[in-house]
């Protein structure tokens, strides 16, 4: 038996491991794994609009409870439920608005220990706020969109992942009642990611994610902002066997998106389980805290 093959395995298995060690999702960029099959992911995120000069900041923020079921092996499908907060509590036109309800289908149809390639669809029903012209069309503007995405992963090593998207984006037109539809331009988009797990409990990363709309005029309101590429550093860290909390803070890089806003807060955490068995909720803190390492042996 040649002697080198158990260490080709044994290099093989941490590879696979590695891959599906959580937390393993990026936060924007889509990741070529899958929930597992027969597990169910709910998540809840919040998203915010900023500028330095709070004053000139969105008056909008999203809040966006999800789903993930993992049909069979590399066959995922996902839902989310979209809430807009227009405005600001205690303001006068302060008002909570139903968004849009994006479906979602991922298969990853190629999947070895250093790469792996999917290919993700979405369709999104238009139950947002069409009459809202100042929210952009990658929130829930009331239109029916569809997209297309190519997702491309490398397994560096143990800890080390790169992924990269291509998507084209359908967008749909805005029913503005009284006043005159307006169709939203489609656009291509990019993502690329880096992530790092610090162990099998926290992860590091950085995104870059630009879109290019085909037309200057983008939104009623924003009428010179096609080009945008924001920047977002990342952090996702398991407080809880199959509880994954996450924080990001984008910034825009180009000035057609800092004309929008100039920092993108985004929060949230997601819950995945076995539907057979069902949740396991910690029953004590010391549920919270990751296992630990037995003591190493000292040489004699």
């Amino acid at each position: 038996m040649n002697p080198r093959l158990p260490l080709v395995f044994l290099a093989a298995l941490l590879a696979v491991s590695s891959a599906g060690a959580r937390p393993y999702r990026a936060m924007v960029t889509r990741t070529a794994s899958t929930t597992k099959a027969g597990n169910l992911e709910l998540g809840l995120r919040y998203q915010g609009f900023f500028a330095l000069d709070l004053d000139a900041s969105q008056p909008y923020q999203q809040i966006s409870p999800s789903l993930r079921f993992g049909i069979v092996d590399n066959l995922e499908a996902n839902l989310y439920v979209e809430l807009l907060a227009l405005g600001l509590p205690g303001d006068e036109n302060f008002k909570v608005a139903f968004g849009d309800i994006p479906l979602g289908l991922q298969w990853t149809f190629l999947e070895t220990s250093n790469a792996a390639l999917a290919a993700y669809g979405r369709v999104t029903l238009p139950t947002g706020p069409s009459d809202e012209d100042g929210i952009i069309p990658s929130l829930s503007d009331g239109t029916w969109d569809y997209e297309g995405t190519l997702v491309g992963e490398l397994r560096a090593g143990k800890d080390l992942r790169f992924m990269l998207n291509g998507s084209y984006l359908h967008q749909g037109t805005r029913d503005r009642g009284a006043l005159p539809e307006f169709d939203v331009p489609d656009a291509v988009q990019f993502a690329l990611a880096a992530t790092y797990n610090l162990d099998n409990f926290t992860m590091l990363g950085l995104e870059v994610v630009g879109r290019l709309y085909f037309e200057d005029v983008i939104t009623p309101v924003w009428r010179d902002n096609a080009a945008q590429v924001e920047i977002l550093p990342m952090v996702r860290h398991e407080a809880f066997p199959g509880l994954v909390l996450e924080a990001v803070a984008g910034v825009a890089v180009t000035e057609d998106l800092r004309e929008i806003y100039q920092f993108r807060v985004l929060l949230g955490a997601t819950y995945e389980f076995d539907l057979a068995s069902g949740p396991k909720l910690p029953k004590s803190k010391q549920d919270l805290r990751p296992p630990k390492k037995p003591a190493s042996k000292r040489r004699r």
